[in-house]
């Protein structure tokens, strides 16, 4: 059965010391001695010792916990299902090319064979609306 664990008194330990302070918060919040799986310290220590995540789903199976896996989020189901229909039919999602960093824009605009820098440009003016990666498309046309 899952249990999502609070690990926001992390905190309160100095930053050196705060991911190690989060694998003892997870054992503290089980009343029986458990381990921490190679996935899950993974995930504690995937943005470094001195930012763990703040709360954590876990399973806990024969004493073992492990992360609990995520059923995919909406926008990865779309980017996985619009990247197959954009082969299929030729269109394009613009809203994720802009939604990146400029460079990326770029370089994904590049790939394309023949971009509509006007759907480009409001696109962009919908999602974060950078004058510098809009000017570029203008100049692009």
């Amino acid at each position: 059965m899952p249990k999502t664990v609070n690990l926001s008194r992390v905190k309160t330990a100095p930053r050196q010391k705060r991911a190690k302070k989060a694998v003892s918060i997870m054992r503290e919040s089980f009343s029986e001695d458990v381990k921490v799986s190679h996935e899950l310290n993974e995930q504690i220590w995937s943005k470094g010792m001195q930012n763990p995540p703040t709360k954590i789903t876990v399973e806990n199976e024969d004493g073992i916990l492990y992360p609990r896996e995520m059923p995919e989020t909406a926008h990865e189901q779309e980017t996985t299902g619009s990247s197959e229909t954009d082969e299929e039919s030729g269109s394009t999602d613009y809203d994720d090319i802009v939604s990146g960093t400029i460079d990326e824009a770029k370089e994904s605009t590049e790939e394309l064979e023949d971009p509509d820098f006007e759907a480009l440009i409001n696109a962009e003016a919908s999602n974060k609306d950078r004058k510098t990666l809009k000017e570029w498309f203008e100049a692009q046309k």
